[in-house]
């Protein structure tokens, strides 16, 4: 634990709330990378290639 004196002057209770990070707070970060990523991903299948014709990748895919 750190040698923070107004942390040590708190309850037992208080320095483990403290010490913890919130569930919720993990959770929705996750959401929020996994989105970025999946976003990125998605505009990557549709912004043309250039070094084709102006084919996406997912137009070559399907094609």
């Amino acid at each position: 634990m750190s040698n923070d004196p107004l942390l040590e002057q708190r309850s037992e209770k208080v320095r483990n709330l403290l010490g913890e990070i919130p569930h919720a707070l993990i959770r929705w970060g996750m959401v929020i990378i996994i989105a970025i990523c999946l976003a990125l991903i998605l505009v990557a299948c549709f912004v043309p290639y250039p070094y084709s014709n102006g084919e996406s990748i997912l137009h070559h895919l399907l094609m």
